[in-house]
């Protein structure tokens, strides 16, 4: 992949990452609501885990728009996390937005694990042409 098109892709997954973050900061009580709705945590586990989501979407976008080969990781790692859920809420017939992007996320939540699918796929092309950073071997 030519590196002005991965720096791009980078900022494109890393900038949903941090915008995605930014809009359950301005509305952390919202987040907290929908991610009880989905009925897989217990009542008081929940904001703590909200704001741990919050935190790792910050550190994964941040970490991809640096070009860092682990935030690709993290990122990975949160959408494995995401797309399971959100297929459990749409098992279950759960009928709200998935929380992604706050009160600007109007989308339902078989749209939203395409958006995750696509995204997945954006990381693991990202991944497979980063290169992993090796130590420099002293003699």
């Amino acid at each position: 992949m030519p590196a002005l098109l991965c720096m791009l892709a980078n900022l494109a997954l890393g900038g949903f990452f941090l915008a995605s973050a930014g809009f359950k900061l301005v509305s952390p009580t919202l987040f907290i609501e929908q991610i009880g709705a989905f009925g897989l945590i217990w009542p008081s586990l929940i904001p703590p885990v909200a704001w741990g989501l919050i935190a790792l979407e910050l550190c994964a976008g941040l970490a991809v728009i640096a070009n860092r080969r682990w935030g690709l990781w993290l990122v990975i790692g949160l959408l494995a996390l995401f797309i399971p859920v959100l297929g459990y809420g749409v098992a279950i017939g759960l009928d709200i937005s998935c929380g992604c992007l706050g009160r600007a996320d109007l989308g339902s939540l078989p749209e939203a694990i395409v958006r995750d699918l696509l995204l997945l796929t954006l990381a693991g092309a990202l991944l497979r042409t980063s290169r992993p950073v090796s130590p420099i071997l002293k003699e």
